[in-house]
Parts: structure tokens; C-alpha cells; sequence
């Protein structure tokens, strides 16, 4: 794989060393475009803002990322844009991989601790270990994705995503409280739910919610909304299609 640092094609081992927090991106291409890439900018733009890294957006970086999918034959994987901070200044670096298949995503709720120095919640940043250990505490119970419940007993997001829950008919998402991230596809959902006419509730959650809900689902910008459920236990997937996957058909193209 090729990968683009600061205008120049190199290989995937050749990417910049990171020397701080470093906000990124990642989003799904289709037919080699990048549908969503004026919103996933946006929220670049603004995390570079809030941790005072001197980047300047190069020019030609969406050209440069399309061209990037198509010659590394991914023209409907993934693209990472990330800008990361060094010894030598802030580099620009754009990664591609395949998009893993589409899935009923089974989750299992884990417990763990936050490290006081990991980036916030609610800022799409590296180093990522957190996330990686929740991930990996999820995977060692045998479910894809861990959910993150944080200490005072709240129920936050996934490893991978922001979560999704259908209580009493209507579909409930975590709070943006500062300690999820405002995800680029939960903010297309909610936007088309309420454009459609159907509620969507956006509070504080628990695993009270969790284990009454009638259906799970989760979704990032890599693969829209996906049904989930606990792991060990039958999806409910007909909600999701029925009510999540057109609007992101729709916004996706």
C-alpha cells in the first residue's frame, strides 16, 4: 500500500512519528468519491483549532486522497486523514485499507478505566489505547465491539461508534456531554429521523436502557448504521433497516 505524507507518495511504513495528540479522520469512499468530506473537515478543522496545532490544509488534499483510493485499488474502502504532530512540525498524512464487510455487530459492556492523559471524548484523536483496550476487553468476552460504560454508571458509545437504542418505539442516543464523540453518520441520523417525522431522543443512557431495549444498533462513517446486539443473544435488525439504513443510503449516495 502507498500511502500520501505532505504532497509525496510513500510507502505505509514510512509515515510521520507522532509527537503529541494528533486528530483524525476516517471515513468510507464510494465509487472513489468521499461523500461526507465537507463534514468530516469541518470537525478536522475544529479539532486542530482546539489543540492549537499551527496546520495549514494543503492544497489539492481531496484530489490527493481520491487519487490515493484509486491507485491503491480501493475505490470503495477506507480513508484515514490525519494530522499529526512531530519533532519537526505537523505533517499531513492520508492512509487507505479495505472496509471490512457489513455486519450485525455483537457488543459486551465493559469497565475500563480512563487514563487521565488520553484525549477527551469527544475529540476524534490519537493515541487511542483506551479505545483499543475497550475493543480488546470486548473481544475477549468473543463480541466484535466493547461499550464503553463510564464510572458513574452511563453508557457512552463503542469502541468504534456511536450506539443506538430503539425504547418504546423511538430511537435514543447518547448525550454529546463531552464524553462522546459527535459522530459524523449519529448526525446525519438524527438529522433524516426528524426530517422524516420520526422521533429521535438524545440523553443520558444506562444499562437499564440497554437490557430493555427492543432493538441495538451502531454506526460510524466507515459503514453507516449497523444492527448490533449483546453478544450471545438474537439481533433485531429489521428497526435498523427500516428506519436508519435510507438515510444514510440517501446522504451516503
Amino acid at each position: 500500500m502507498t500511502a500520501w505524507v505532505d504532497g509525496q507518495l510513500v510507502g505505509d511504513g514510512a509515515l510521520p512519528r507522532r509527537a503529541g495528540v494528533a486528530p483524525f479522520e476516517t471515513m468510507g469512499a464510494r465509487d472513489g468519491a468521499l461523500p461526507l468530506w465537507d463534514r468530516h473537515l469541518a470537525r478536522l478543522r475544529s479539532a486542530v483549532a482546539r489543540l492549537g496545532l499551527p496546520w495549514r490544509e494543503p492544497a489539492g488534499l481531496r484530489a490527493a486522497a481520491m487519487e490515493l483510493l484509486r491507485s491503491n485499488d480501493r475505490a470503495d474502502g477506507v480513508l484515514r486523514l490525519a494530522v499529526v504532530p512531530t519533532a519537526a512540525g505537523v505533517s499531513t498524512a492520508l492512509t487507505v485499507r479495505a472496509k471490512s464487510p457489513v455486519k450485525v455487530v455483537q457488543l459486551l459492556p465493559t469497565v475500563v478505566e480512563r487514563p487521565a492523559d488520553a484525549p477527551p471524548g469527544d475529540l476524534k484523536a490519537e493515541p487511542r489505547g483506551y479505545y483499543d483496550a475497550v475493543r480488546q476487553q470486548a473481544q475477549d468476552g468473543k463480541a466484535d465491539d466493547g461499550l464503553v460504560l463510564a464510572s458513574d454508571g452511563a453508557l457512552l458509545e463503542t469502541a468504534l461508534g456511536n450506539l443506538w437504542l430503539l425504547l418504546d418505539g423511538r430511537w435514543v442516543t447518547p448525550a454529546l456531554d463531552g464524553r462522546v464523540l459527535p459522530g459524523i453518520a449519529r448526525a446525519l441520523l438524527c438529522e433524516g429521523l426528524r426530517a422524516r417525522g420520526l422521533d429521535v431522543v438524545e440523553r443520558t443512557c444506562d444499562l437499564g436502557d440497554l437490557h430493555r431495549a427492543q432493538a441495538l444498533a451502531v454506526s460510524n462513517a466507515v459503514h453507516g448504521p449497523r444492527p448490533a446486539c449483546l453478544v450471545d443473544q438474537p439481533a433485531h435488525a429489521d428497526p435498523t433497516a427500516r428506519d436508519l439504513a435510507p438515510i444514510w443510503r440517501a446522504a451516503f449516495g
